[in-house]
């Protein structure tokens, strides 16, 4: 008798990596859906940091390109910079939030009136907002110091 493999062992061994197979593709498309959410996610950051940094109360509910931001304060002599700036369209919306300290419970009425209310704390952010095709949605808070 031949010392050989028989037809139900090559089938079960080649099932075995085809299933192998199957996984590892599955897991590198993963992997690479990941990294596009990552590099997206990236690029809306560095957007949002340009907008935050160069913020302009005139631009408020306009689609401007990054450019529109940078070019009053930089001098952008390189012209491939410049296509990339004047492509990349945002629209930018600014608004204020208003934000409320929450109250103390289980204190009675008396204690209440006894206590003058003392002077809040005067916090003040503005959320920016901006929409693009290669990004989508992206929301940036921002605190103010005025």
């Amino acid at each position: 008798m031949k010392n050989s493999f028989t037809i139900v062992e090559v089938l079960i061994s080649v099932v075995i990596l085809a299933l192998v197979g199957t996984a590892l593709l599955k897991n590198a498309g993963i992997n690479l859906d990941f990294l596009k959410k990552i590099s997206s996610k990236e690029e809306a950051i560095d957007v949002m940091t340009i907008i935050a940094s160069h913020r302009n109360p005139d631009f408020n509910h306009l689609q401007k390109s990054l450019y529109d931001f940078l070019a009053k304060e930089y001098l952008l002599d390189d012209n491939d910079l410049q296509k990339i700036l004047h492509n990349t369209k945002v629209k930018y919306q600014e608004s204020p939030i208003k934000i409320s300290l929450p109250t103390l419970e289980g204190f009675d009425e008396e204690d209440q009136e006894e206590q003058q209310p003392q002077n809040p704390i005067d916090i003040q952010f503005v959320k920016l907002s901006a929409t693009s095709k290669s990004f989508g949605d992206y929301l940036y808070i921002l605190e103010l110091n005025e």
